[in-house]
């Protein structure tokens, strides 16, 4: 984690969390939550999604059949950590289907850069304030159970794609 403290980090996540849950009150559907096995940011993501109770599938085979039968389910939001090639072609699924891109954040080496609309900005903060610990905080802020805190299990932060995309 970043130098701020952990109620800062906590109240970013809850402002965070608060600017996505205005968008699934609408919908009766959970968001979908999407990850590459192949990536460690992916496979951590996923462990703390399941960790705290939420269904995460992994991007295998024919993606564009994949996500067309995920897409039938009109989940809410898309929360992913991918690879580029895969958040480029999901994301021209997505939008196909209704969806709009709210945030981007790249993580490489030791260094994150954040592309969010106005109403991903909330993203983009929580994604600098957790660090290394971003797979974990972005899975808390999938599930709306950010401020859960889950330790990173090592310090360096991992390279990969985190985006959301929600309905139009």
């Amino acid at each position: 984690m970043s130098s701020l403290s952990r109620r800062g980090f906590l109240a970013s996540a809850a402002v965070a969390s608060a600017a996505l849950a205005g968008g699934r009150a609408e919908a009766a559907t959970v968001p979908l939550l999407l990850h590459d096995p192949e990536l460690m940011a992916g496979r951590r993501f996923a462990a703390r999604a399941h960790y705290l109770g939420g269904q995460v599938v992994a991007l295998e085979g024919d993606r564009v059949r994949q996500m067309q039968a995920l897409l039938a389910t009109s989940p809410v939001a898309i929360f992913a950590v991918t690879r580029r090639s895969d958040e480029l072609l999901i994301g021209e699924i997505a939008a196909e289907a209704g969806y709009r891109r709210m945030a981007l954040v790249r993580h490489e080496k030791e260094r994150m850069t954040a592309n969010c609309g106005s109403d991903g900005a909330a993203v983009a903060r929580l994604a600098h304030l957790s660090g290394a610990a971003w797979p974990e905080a972005f899975a808390e802020l999938a599930l709306d159970k950010a401020g859960h805190c889950a330790v990173a299990p090592d310090s360096k932060m991992v390279s990969a794609l985190s985006w959301v995309m929600i309905r139009r």
